[in-house]
């Protein structure tokens, strides 16, 4: 099992973003040095490779549109910006201005979400690789920038050759990330059944998963969705990825609809097989999802490898033996939440086959996808005007205070480079740009795991050298190198660190042999940017989570109301658009792993600055709790259909949205007097005493050897809404208790 998983793993990672990227941008980098290696001219070559390097940063995933509006402004910006940079070297007065200007400007574009943020960081990296370079004369200069120039083209030309050779790549790729991480996110949950566990621990896990769910379905949809909502007709494949998007998706919200009182479980089935049996028929769901998923990203057809309807047969026979054992119906309702949970996982098995069959594009004839799914309201649209930038410049902005610790960090590195007489200062230059980031905590990490890579890579680099002085394996090597460094560097940064190091100083060990000096001085160079980002993010306007932390718990709050309300509008009777529905559920999703993200990052800053941590967190789970039961509500009504709606649920439901309310109020110090203790609700008590009614009526039934009827399909109905709205009040309780 540990080997399949392994080749599965490694299966995964071929066929990812990551592995692509990393192919596309080592191709564009080492063909203009080859080619021009070839005819004696490696500088013009790397002057090149560093053109088409710097281009393929702004080459994020999205719509064939903003893919070529970004490389056409990347191109134009990365030539300026080396031309300017080449004129002005020799004048280190000018220089200085010049390297305070760009870094401003160009961290600045982060306010243009990850597209614009990498063209900034495309842009000072060629300044700094200008920098490394020798004092050019005018026309070397020219000729440089016009290589630079070259190589941005080269890039671009390429990049959008392979679009149009296979243009559903990148959407494959990110759906069947997509489907992978929701299955790793189901494997998480599924250690509640392991007996023995804590429950609370495991929260973190959960929590922690389903933030890179929801940035992998955040993904997908700006790719996917965009991609449709500009096509005028589709094509079987694009009409297959997003049947599959929406029912993944779906998939999500079942696997939280799964949510019980687990410490209860434990406690009332703690010492029987029945947990271990849910647990290894969930890895079983979990292996199925994995497959749809590699299917998906490779554009291959899956099959079902397991059967899970046998698997579930089984749980089925051993609830019914559990159930025999307990002689009152009272007793028996015990056993109602592992039916619930059989149940939903029966609904996500159906769900689980027609994603296999969704990846046979033959089977599409008779599929459609919702005429009422607005899709185009499910993705955000990012402003590229003038107003977005100029609106950012304040400091009350996180973005404008980052922009100038850039500069600032940036010319303190460079003036510090010129007082010591440092051979490379453009490495400490590098280090700076790549470290520094608007958060605290994520700074930290990258400053960390940078200095680590390089540390591990330079000591690989220099042990190589000194074992062999063969050109072509360490060419070889450095090709491997530059895949690695580049495959990695959005997922695994120290990993990617560890390949960029010895890369550089391969790359320098052909230009200008001296290779322990080159290692040596990669590493404390690297140990000065590291600590001059380290010490201008946290003297500098440093930006702390806990500021930031109420306005995100409002959002999940306020999602989260929302989201109940539309789930709730189907108890009271009463119509909702399909839209409205997903779209609360996006939003609470959304808000949710923002929340979860934030709080991350405030853990990873210093002790002092992480205010009242195990209360937040107590809070995150407690509405990560709450989203799980409203979507076991919204999966009940989807699935089954609310046969027996009570005047009580409109009642209940009115109390806990005024609660939730209060609630929000509470959460911000400027508002908490305002809010107000809500009366108690009878609707609670009355629909009690008709769940008991309806027990006692079914047990009469039963004496009286009845089997199916209207009054046990109404008290299965009613006690699976009762207990969610029972666990809905106890969490809103106690989200007022953490408040407090």
């Amino acid at each position: 099992m540990r080997t399949e998983q392994r080749i599965n793993d490694i299966k995964s990672f071929l066929y990812s973003y990551h592995f692509s990227n990393g192919l596309r941008t080592t191709i564009s980098v080492v063909v203009p040095s080859l080619i021009f290696a070839w005819f004696g001219q490696l500088g013009l070559g790397i002057a090149m490779s560093m053109g088409a390097l710097c281009t393929a940063l702004s080459d994020v995933p999205g719509t064939i549109i903003h893919k070529r509006n970004g490389l056409i402004i990347s191109t134009i910006l990365i030539f300026i910006t080396a031309l300017v940079t080449g004129f002005l070297a020799p004048y280190p007065v000018l220089m200085t201005g010049w390297i305070s200007g760009c870094c401003f400007v160009f961290a600045m574009m982060l306010v243009y979400g990850n597209r614009g943020g990498n063209i900034g960081t495309g842009c000072l990296l060629i300044m700094v690789s200008i920098l490394g370079e020798p004092q050019l004369s005018v026309p070397l200069t020219l000729l440089h920038s016009s290589m630079v120039l070259l190589g941005s083209i080269w890039y671009a030309m390429l990049a959008l050759i392979l679009w149009q050779i296979r243009p559903y790549l990148n959407v494959q790729q990110a759906l069947g990330d997509c489907i992978i991480q929701t299955a790793r996110y189901l494997e998480v949950r599924a250690n509640f059944y392991t007996p023995g566990v804590n429950v609370t621990e495991n929260y973190k896990a959960v929590l922690d998963q389903q933030v890179i769910v929801n940035e992998k379905q955040e993904n997908v949809r700006e790719l996917l969705l965009k991609r449709r909502s500009a096509q005028q007709g589709t094509t079987s494949i694009n009409k297959s990825m997003v049947l599959i998007f929406l029912d993944m998706v779906d998939l999500q919200e079942q696997i939280m609809a799964s949510q019980t009182d687990y410490k209860a479980l434990q406690r009332d089935f703690g010492d029987q097989e029945i947990l271990e049996k849910f647990h290894s028929l969930i890895l079983e769901f979990t292996e199925e999802l994995k497959n749809i998923g590699l299917a998906v990203a490779s554009g291959q057809r899956s099959l079902p490898k397991s059967n899970l309807k046998y698997g579930m047969e089984k749980v089925k026979k051993s609830i019914a033996e559990i159930t025999l054992k307990m002689p009152t119906l009272l007793e028996r309702t015990r056993t109602i939440p592992l039916t619930n949970i059989l149940q939903n996982l029966q609904d996500m098995a159906q769900r689980i086959y027609n994603l296999h069959r969704l990846t046979r594009l033959e089977r599409l004839k008779d599929e459609s996808i919702d005429p009422k799914l607005e899709l185009s309201k499910f993705t955000t649209r990012q402003k590229y005007d003038v107003e977005t930038f100029r609106d950012n410049l304040t400091f009350k902005s996180q973005i404008f205070r980052h922009a100038i610790r850039v500069s600032l960090a940036t010319v303190t590195g460079y003036l510090l480079g010129q007082a010591l007489h440092l051979d490379r200062v453009y490495w400490i230059l590098l280090t700076i740009i790549v470290i520094l980031k608007p958060g605290f905590g994520l700074t930290r990490s990258r400053s960390i795991q940078r200095l680590i890579g390089t540390v591990l890579g330079a000591l690989f680099a220099a042990g190589l050298l000194y074992l062999t002085n063969n050109d072509t394996i360490i060419f070889i090597t450095m090709l491997l190198s530059i895949l690695g460094a580049y495959s990695f560097m959005s997922f695994r940064y120290t990993l990617s660190v560890f390949f960029v190091t010895p890369f550089i100083i391969f790359l320098l060990h052909f230009l200008h042999p001296s290779d322990l000096y080159n290692a040596a001085q990669r590493v404390l160079d690297t140990f000065i940017g590291g600590g001059i980002a380290f010490l201008a993010n946290i003297l500098l306007w440093p930006s702390w989570e806990h500021n930031t932390l109420p306005s995100y718990m409002q959002k999940m709050m306020q999602a989260n109301r929302k989201y109940f309300e539309r789930v709730m509008t189907v108890y009271a009777n009463e119509s909702i658009t399909i839209t409205d529905f997903k779209l609360a559920r996006k939003d609470t999703y959304v808000s949710s792993a923002n929340m979860m993200a934030a709080f991350q990052r405030m853990l990873s800053e210093p002790k002092s600055k992480q205010k009242n941590a195990s209360q937040v967190y107590h809070f995150v789970v407690l509405n990560h709790t709450l989203t799980s039961h409203i979507a076991a509500l919204a999966a009940y009504s989807m699935h089954h259909g609310v046969q027996f709606p009570r005047p009580e649920y409109r009642q209940i439901s009115d109390y806990l949205l005024a609660y939730m309310d209060q609630l929000y109020l509470m959460i911000d110090p400027a508002t908490r007097a305002q809010a107000k203790p809500e009366p108690p609700v009878h609707a609670f008590d009355t629909l009690d005493e008709h769940l008991m009614n309806l027990v006692h009526l079914r047990q009469l039934e039963i004496n009286e050897g009845k089997g199916a009827t209207p009054i046990r399909d109404e008290m299965l109905e009613t006690k699976q809404v009762h207990d969610q709205l029972q666990a809905v009040l106890g969490l809103v309780k106690d989200m007022g208790k953490a408040l407090q």
